[in-house]
């Protein structure tokens, strides 16, 4: 199955027609012939299906937007990462110390690499890093020194004896505090149009990097929550159909997840 998603109506014509395939469309534009650009496909970019078979594509009406150039991304703090990633008009995941908690505060590696052409709004894997802490010197055992005084009476023809000093030792003791659990959730996640990587939550805060799991299958995506649901549990996310679709097929509709961040 062909990567059909950001292209054009003409391209999609064209891709299909030389690999022997069919497509149906639904969304914005789809009943009237007038949608632009491809939003999700069903299914998936790579999967293999017999010749003459039928893809799902979902349309919109958004102009098509050529290749982007990944930029230089190692280095930049937080802030700087997603303004850069916004101005190239894509999306990024991130992997690494405070991926998940959102703490992290800069980008020591990414994939693909800077310079590198993508389609407009693809995924770039960032990895990133926890602020530097410089390492606090141990310290050192406390040792108080008593020194004993005695009182000699010195009496004719004896030798007056000097008493030594004590040393006492008092010993410091040093707390290990224990990483907080990770935190996780299962219940039934669904799917909408909506952009790649980002997700629905009914509870999580703005911001928060998850990754959910599909019970039955094992399979596993990551997203970030740029979205509110209204529903309660047991639906706990949605998904963009893009992800759902590396998942389980759109068709399915909804399916049992463990989301963990």
């Amino acid at each position: 199955m062909p990567n059909l998603i950001g292209t054009s109506r003409a391209n999609v014509y064209a891709v299909m027609s030389s690999k022997g395939l069919y497509f149906t469309t639904s969304g914005p534009g789809a009943t009237n012939g007038t949608w632009v650009t491809v939003a999700a496909q069903s299914p998936a970019p790579g999967v293999l299906i017999a010749w003459h078979g039928q893809a799902k594509i979902v349309t919109s009406m958004k102009p098509f937007v050529g290749p982007r150039r990944v930029p230089k991304l190692i280095g930049l703090s937080k802030a700087a990462v997603y303004k850069a990633m916004h101005n190239a008009g894509l999306f990024f995941d991130t992997t690494g110390p405070g991926a998940f908690s959102g703490t992290w505060t800069r980008a020591v590696g990414q994939n693909p690499a800077a310079g590198t052409i993508v389609k407009f709004e693809s995924v770039v894997l960032v990895h990133v890093a926890l602020p530097v802490v410089p390492k606090k010197p141990t310290p050192k055992p406390t040792v108080t020194t008593t020194t004993s005084t005695s009182t000699t009476t010195t009496v004719p023809g004896e030798t007056t004896t000097t008493v030594p000093g004590e040393t006492t030792t008092v010993p410091v003791t040093t707390t290990t505090l224990k990483p907080a659990p990770k935190r996780y959730v299962i219940g039934i996640a669904t799917w909408y149009s909506y952009v790649p990587g980002r997700c629905a939550s009914p509870t999580l805060p703005f911001g928060t990097h998850v990754r959910v799991q599909n019970i039955a299958t094992g399979k596993t995506i990551a997203c970030v929550v740029t979205d509110r649901e209204n529903a309660s549990y047991p639906r706990v996310i949605d998904l963009s159909m893009t992800q759902f679709a590396q998942l389980s097929p759109l068709s399915k509709g909804v399916i049992r997840v463990r989301v963990s961040w």
